[in-house]
């Protein structure tokens, strides 16, 4: 079998507060291999995008890798030093973030940004890269991209600047391109757009992608594999088809019974998921979902469960002591 891509193991990010130690990210483990797309979903602090920053080097002060190891292309990036993090970071492995407008340097035309990615990765003089940042641009569908190539990110709207962002990330043509909420600030119309765009690059350059959000609609037409995270750790993960269809964590049945209905009776309040995510400060000894799960058993409460195969579904796994079919005829549907 052909080694993964990307391998993270037993990854836990620490965070410092005075003399309280938290762990946003706790303890997880998991393989992305060549070609594929994977979509991490969960609610905000679940650590979607903290493992994504240590990934590259990028945590925020006061947080740190407390133990761990991610291995990309056979290389352990915790082990890299800045220097060779650098190197690693927009060759290989590109990142789309969530706000172009705050990624972007504003003082800085868009042709300029992409064609300095070029300069320092790919060693082109300045005449070739300019030359490639404009095909770039008319690659992610950017119209009259000699004349935007002179513009200022303020003059681009929010689609067209994730575009911009885009070209960026795929400049150099990386292995790997992660998109941080990418579409999350975008009209539906744009983010459909995007995603198509994303999509079709990955077919031409025949990369991964890691795609992280809080919208399962996304995931659900674009990724194969899905990932649901809670509090810092993995409770779900297996293909996009057979976790949505048959989801094994109360946490998963949890978030999609939250999405709008197309049955739905006028008037009818969407269902929302009692309680609010745990402290990383405070988390307790057991499941961390099992205070707002309607369906927890008291093992749930007490022993934290390990990820277990689900059924004969090959790669899905769950993080549950109960079986969630078996729980939902027990208590009626709880919720």
């Amino acid at each position: 079998m052909a080694e993964p891509l990307l391998r993270i193991r037993n990854l836990k990010i620490r965070i410092q507060n005075g003399g309280e130690t938290g762990y946003p990210v706790n303890d997880i483990s998991y393989d992305l291999c060549e070609n594929e797309t994977l979509g991490i979903v969960g609610e905000s602090g679940s650590g979607k995008s903290m493992h994504v920053l240590a990934m590259l080097g990028l945590l925020p002060r006061g947080l740190a890798v407390e133990s761990g190891e991610i291995v990309f292309a056979g290389r352990d990036l915790l082990k890299m030093n800045a220097q060779e993090l650098r190197n690693v970071r927009g060759k290989e492995i590109g990142i789309v973030f969530q706000d172009p407008m705050t990624s972007l340097n504003p003082v800085l035309t868009v042709g300029r940004q992409i064609s300095e990615v070029l300069v320092r990765h790919k060693r082109l003089d300045w005449r070739s890269a300019r030359a490639r940042a404009r095909e770039l641009l008319e690659l992610v569908g950017i119209p009259d991209a000699e004349r935007r190539m002179r513009a200022f990110p303020f003059q681009f709207s929010g689609g067209m600047r994730q575009r911009v962002m885009i070209a960026i990330a795929l400049a150099c043509e990386p292995r790997l391109l992660i998109a941080d909420e990418a579409t999350t600030a975008l009209d539906v119309t744009i983010q459909a757009q995007v995603i198509d765009l994303i999509r079709s690059l990955k077919e031409r350059f025949g990369m991964s992608v890691l795609w992280i959000t809080h919208d399962i609609g996304v995931v659900a037409g674009f990724a194969e594999t899905v990932q649901v995270m809670y509090a810092g750790q993995i409770m779900e993960r297996g293909p996009v088809r057979s976790v949505f269809y048959n989801p094994a964590s109360a946490y998963t049945w949890s978030l999609l019974k939250s999405l709008p209905r197309p049955d739905q009776v006028a008037g009818e309040p969407l269902y929302q998921i009692p309680g609010q995510p745990p402290n990383p400060f405070r988390l307790a000894k057991g499941d961390p979902f099992a205070e707002r799960n309607p369906f927890a058993t008291p093992r749930c409460f007490e022993e934290r469960p390990a990820l277990r195969p689900v059924g004969d579904v090959q790669g899905h796994e769950v993080a549950a002591w109960y079986d969630l079919k078996t729980r939902i005829r027990e208590t009626g549907g709880a919720a």
